[in-house]
C-alpha cells in the first residue's frame, strides 16, 4: 500500500514560536520519519493544500455544495455564508467557526429569515439546508473576492476582508447584517443561555453553473471532512470516514487519509491541546506507520501539512536503512 497522509494543523501555525510550542514533547516515531524521509518545506495554506489534493485552479464550489444540500442552483450564482462567531480580541476580530457553536434548525431558519427581509431588495436569497452551513444565493456575479473559510478560521479577519472590484461595497453589507445578528432575538436567546452568538457569516466559494471538476490521483480517500469526501466523489473515488488509528485502516492500493485530530486546537491557538493531539498521533499513527515501513507492509509513505512552516515528507522502506541520519525532531522546522 502506498499511503499519503494529511494532517491540517501538524505544524504550528506561527511558525515564530513553533519551537517554543513544541519543545521538549516526546515523539520519537515522528522524529525518526523526518529524520529518515525526504523532506521539502514549503509554506502554504488550508485552501491551497486543498486545491493541490484534488487539482482545482480555486475553491468555487458553492453552487456544488449547495446542491449537494437540495437546493436548485440553476441561474444564480452562490457564495457559501457559513454561519460564525466574532470575537474581539484587543485591537482585532477573530473568526471562529460552526464547530465552536451549537446550533439548531429552528434558529438558524430564524436567523436566515430575518437576513433575507433585509437584502429583499438587493435580491439575496440566504438559505439554511442545515444548521452548519448556510448558503446565499445572488442574481449576479458579485464582482469581490473572498477569502476560503478554512483560511480564516481562528485568525484576524481583517486580513481577510471581501477584494476586487465591490469588495468594499460587500464589506458594507457584511456591517448591515452583523448589526442586524448582534440585536437578534435569536442570539439574545443564546447569550443568556451562555452559548455564542451567530453574529455573522462567512462569505466564500462563490460559483455559477460552471461545473467543478476535481480530480483525484489516489484510489481511495479516507477523510474526516465532509468537503474532502464530496471532492473526492465528484472525482469519482470511493470516499468514507478516516479511522481513528492507523490499524483501523482497511484499504489497499494509494490511499489517501485526511486527519482533523490536531486542526482545532492549532487554528486556535491551543498549544496544551496542539501537544496532547500529537502525542496521540505518536501513538496511533506515527509510531503504527514506522513499523509498518520497517515490516514493509507500506510501501510509501507521504505526509503533508500547511502552514508557514508547512511542509511534504516521502519515505520509502529503505530509507530507514540510512542509520547516519538522524532523527529531526519537530521543533527543528521551525525558525530560530
Amino acid at each position: 500500500m502506498k499511503l499519503t497522509l494529511i494532517i491540517p494543523g501538524l505544524s504550528w501555525l506561527d511558525a515564530h514560536d513553533g519551537r517554543e510550542v513544541s519543545k521538549n514533547l516526546p515523539l520519537p516515531a515522528l522524529a525518526t520519519l523526518l529524520g529518515r524521509g525526504q523532506l521539502h518545506q514549503q509554506a502554504g495554506s488550508a485552501s491551497k493544500l486543498l486545491q493541490h489534493t484534488f487539482a482545482l485552479t480555486d475553491l468555487a464550489l458553492a453552487a456544488e455544495l449547495a446542491a449537494a444540500s437540495g437546493l436548485e442552483t440553476a441561474g444564480r450564482r452562490w457564495l457559501v455564508a457559513d454561519p460564525v462567531n466574532l470575537r474581539v480580541d484587543r485591537d482585532r476580530a477573530l473568526l471562529g467557526d460552526i464547530g465552536i457553536m451549537n446550533l439548531s434548525q429552528p434558529e438558524a431558519d430564524a436567523l436566515v429569515a430575518s437576513l433575507n427581509q433585509l437584502f429583499a431588495e438587493d435580491g439575496f436569497v440566504f438559505h439554511a439546508p442545515s444548521p452548519q452551513r448556510w448558503f446565499l444565493s445572488l442574481p449576479a456575479a458579485s464582482d469581490a473576492e473572498f477569502s476560503p473559510l478554512p483560511d480564516v478560521i481562528g485568525n484576524d479577519i481583517d486580513e481577510h476582508l471581501p477584494r476586487g472590484n465591490k469588495g468594499m461595497l460587500w464589506s458594507r453589507y457584511l456591517n448591515e447584517l452583523q448589526m442586524l445578528l448582534y440585536t437578534h432575538p435569536v442570539n439574545d436567546a443564546r447569550e443568556a443561555r451562555g452559548e455564542l452568538p451567530v453574529n455573522s457569516v462567512w462569505l466564500w466559494g462563490e460559483q455559477g453553473d460552471e461545473a467543478l471538476r476535481p480530480t483525484l490521483p489516489h484510489d481511495s480517500l479516507f477523510a474526516a471532512d465532509a468537503l474532502w469526501q464530496l471532492l473526492a466523489q465528484r472525482a469519482g473515488k470511493p470516499a468514507d470516514l478516516a479511522p481513528f488509528a492507523f490499524a483501523g485502516l482497511e484499504a489497499a492500493g494509494d490511499v489517501l487519509v485526511q486527519l482533523d485530530t490536531l486542526e482545532a486546537a492549532a487554528q486556535f491557538r491551543d498549544a496544551w491541546g496542539w501537544r496532547e493531539g500529537l502525542q496521540q498521533l505518536e501513538r496511533d499513527w506515527f509510531a503504527p506507520l514506522l513499523a509498518a515501513l520497517r515490516q514493509r507492509r507500506l510501501q510509501q509513505l507521504t505526509i503533508r501539512c500547511h502552514g508557514e512552516a508547512g511542509f511534504t515528507l516521502t519515505l520509502r522502506p529503505s530509507d530507514l536503512w540510512r542509520f547516519w541520519k538522524r532523527p529531526h525532531a519537530l521543533g527543528d522546522l521551525y525558525p530560530l
